[in-house]
């Protein structure tokens, strides 16, 4: 874990409300949990509807984007929808180049070789096991024409979040279950030297609704305290003490797993200098193609 890593999380912990990052929760096992959470969760619909809207489309997003030859995946986890649009371009193209980015090195690690393996010398497997914005300004340098996939990603970071990465984004185009919920609480203790006894806590979430086109619906999940209690995190060097009903929130403040309506899309890419080229939605998602303004 880098300083700047461990910075968010001593900000977070140091907060009130207390929080951890969301993206703490994607280690090797955090992120294997991750999949088997959307992937097999029967009443996680947002996956499965994902799937089946890329599918109907693929096609019409085929349009759009066939002249790019370099694949760049966002989050790429497994990389099961992704390879809807990997078979797409290698219609059009000889060779592709893929690169896969996600926070959880080990587990992209076996990603980038599983898909070596499917597609073999048809696909160049470039994986960057960085943070977004990090990965972003690496990828900016690069010169092939970049197709840039997020798939479920953006909406588990907080709106004003969103607009930064959207924008590094653009600069880059010259590119639930409980278990899951608590993996950041896992990671804290037994990498950060932490304490923290999860029966000292009751999970909670709570769906939050906006309409104004310039925010979004989201999620909070926290962890309330039953009582008074205190933990230590030896490694940041931290305590932190709780009263009886503080929310130690699993993400930062802005919730996660956001929803929004068109007019809320069209203007987060509006402030990001991006503007829609097409879209497509089924019940419960959207498929939207970009390009820079």
């Amino acid at each position: 874990m880098n300083d700047q890593m461990k910075l968010e999380l001593q900000k977070g912990l140091k907060s009130r409300p207390v929080y951890i990052p969301a993206w703490y929760r994607y280690d090797d096992e955090g992120s294997h949990l991750n999949d088997v959470c959307i992937e097999q969760c029967k009443w996680y619909y947002f996956h499965r509807f994902e799937v089946k809207l890329l599918t109907d489309v693929l096609n019409k997003i085929h349009d759009c984007v066939k002249e790019s030859s370099m694949l760049v995946d966002l989050g790429s986890g497994n990389a099961h929808k992704t390879r809807l649009i990997i078979d797409q371009l290698l219609a059009t193209h000889e060779r592709v180049t893929y690169v896969p980015v996600d926070i959880s090195k080990d587990y992209l690690n076996k990603t980038a070789e599983g898909i070596k393996a499917i597609y073999g010398n048809k696909l160049d497997v470039n994986p960057i096991g960085e943070e977004y914005l990090t990965a972003l300004k690496d990828i900016s340098t690069y010169t092939d024409r970049k197709l840039i996939v997020w798939f479920g990603s953006i909406q588990n970071l907080p709106y004003e979040t969103q607009v930064e990465y959207l924008t590094e984004i653009r600069n880059a185009m010259r590119g639930y279950n409980e278990k899951f919920d608590l993996s950041s609480i896992r990671r804290l203790n037994t990498e950060m030297g932490g304490n923290i006894d999860l029966s000292n806590f009751e999970i909670k979430n709570e769906l939050v609704e906006k309409s104004s086109e310039t925010q979004c619906s989201y999620i909070n999940v926290w962890m309330e305290a039953k009582h008074n209690c205190v933990f230590d995190i030896k490694t940041l060097d931290l305590t932190v003490k709780l009263e009886k009903g503080d929310k130690l929130y699993l993400h930062e403040e802005g919730g996660i797993s956001c929803k929004y309506t068109i007019e809320q899309v069209g203007h987060l890419f509006e402030r990001a200098s991006l503007g829609i080229v097409d879209y497509w939605v089924n019940e419960h998602v959207a498929a939207v193609v970009v390009s820079r303004k």
